[in-house]
């Protein structure tokens, strides 16, 4: 039990972006005749000279440097670059940013509050502050809510998103995913929301903020041009609030074939009846989710009792966790960004959302899901009840 309970607390601290990871060998998974994801380097902290990336549709950690390739986007970049991070601990990205202030870019930088008003500030975040970068913090909404979102915007021409958080831990050990697009209205749609969080973020010289009761709604794809088995869903949705546990709810009930669902922390009971609903209408449902978080959470419970096939898992290398937040609807739908299916992240943290019906980006995620799902272990209603326990065990003597 206590070795369990280590493991437990080894793979939330591994979640934390604020924690440093050492170099080591990363293993690739071939994907067995299923669609190729983008060929770039395996992930490995590197000193040498920057060689600049193509940068592919999407990526994911073991498979891709993710690093290397934020890097490219930012030494790519002409005019601007602006970020909104959850946490920041990749030093070539960091020094990438510091380089574009000086080449004479604006560069903003939208963190999570409580990630630099912490006597545990990281080193990447410390130097941008003290390079003079134009830095501001953004927190959520009440007493849990965070800034959590991972995306970046480059010449204001090209978006990227996703599980990503920037951090060491992301690139090296967690089971993450990024994607890039050039589409003018999803681009046109990331700018108008990083400028509306803007306008709420403090200078880190004022210090922290008070908690906020709310925020006014955030920016909508007026177009909704998405066109689901009937539904019309957006190409990008924003929180707090906004309406994208209400697309997610739409997208699963339209559903007609198949759904592959891979999301770190599933707390939604809303979500989760409709995906049993779906399962017994004769959808081919799957649902992959990280192992700590299963412990804390009723859904698998749910799924379970109803026959999902429900599996968890955690980091690619072993190690980590199973942070993915994403979704593959009939094979033609992806949902992926850094909003978890929960209440939280649906009325108090700061999300995003990106939807695509673009076989490009589904053919490879429903690869990606294949493989991890494969992969995985397949718990007991015993399974997750012990799991529970010994996660409460393990907070209470901390």
């Amino acid at each position: 039990m206590r070795k369990y309970i280590k493991s437990c607390f080894y793979a939330l601290l591994l979640a934390l972006p604020l924690v440093n990871a050492g170099a080591q060998t990363i293993p690739f998974f071939p994907l067995d005749g299923a669609p190729q994801v983008p060929a770039v380097p395996t992930p490995q902290v590197s000193t040498s000279p920057f060689v600049p990336l193509e940068i592919p549709d999407f990526a994911f950690s073991g498979q891709a440097d993710i690093e290397a390739l934020l890097e490219s986007a930012i030494r790519g970049s002409r005019t601007s670059v602006e970020v909104a991070l959850y946490g920041f601990t990749l030093p070539r990205v960091a020094q990438a940013l510091v380089d574009a202030k000086e080449r004479g870019l604006a560069v903003r930088v939208l963190v999570n509050e409580s990630h630099v008003h912490t006597a545990r500030i990281s080193e990447e975040l410390q130097l941008l502050i003290d390079k003079g970068l134009d830095v501001r913090t953004l927190r959520g909404v009440g007493s849990y809510g965070i800034m959590h979102n991972k995306l970046g915007i480059y010449d204001g021409k090209m978006v990227s998103a996703g599980s990503f958080n920037w951090a060491v831990t992301a690139n090296l050990a967690n089971s993450e995913n990024i994607v890039f697009s050039r589409d003018k209205g999803v681009v046109g749609g990331y700018r108008k929301y990083f400028a509306w969080m803007w306008g709420y973020a403090r200078p880190v010289s004022q210090g922290p903020g008070q908690p906020i009761a709310s925020y006014d709604p955030p920016p909508e794809d007026p177009a909704r041009t998405i066109f689901y088995n009937g539904a019309l869903l957006p190409a990008y949705s924003f929180s707090p609030a906004g309406r994208t546990e209400t697309d997610i709810l739409n997208a699963i009930n339209f559903t007609r074939e198949s759904a592959d669902i891979a999301v770190f922390s599933f707390y939604s009971l809303d979500i989760g009846n409709a995906v049993v609903n779906a399962h017994k209408r004769g959808v081919k449902v799957r649902v992959l989710v990280d192992r700590v978080q299963a412990s804390q959470s009723e859904v698998g419970a749910l799924l379970l009792k109803n026959g999902v096939p429900f599996r968890w898992s955690q980091g690619y290398a072993g190690k980590g966790v199973m942070h993915n937040k994403f979704a593959v609807l009939d094979s033609k739908l992806l949902m992926t960004g850094s909003f978890n299916w929960s209440v939280n992240a649906q009325q108090n943290n700061f999300e995003n959302m990106f939807n695509t019906a673009d076989k490009a980006y589904t053919a490879g995620y429903a690869a990606q899901f294949e493989r991890l799902f494969s992969a995985a272990e397949t718990p007991t209603a015993a399974d997750l009840e012990k799991a529970r326990l010994q996660y409460r065990g393990a907070v209470s003597e901390r």
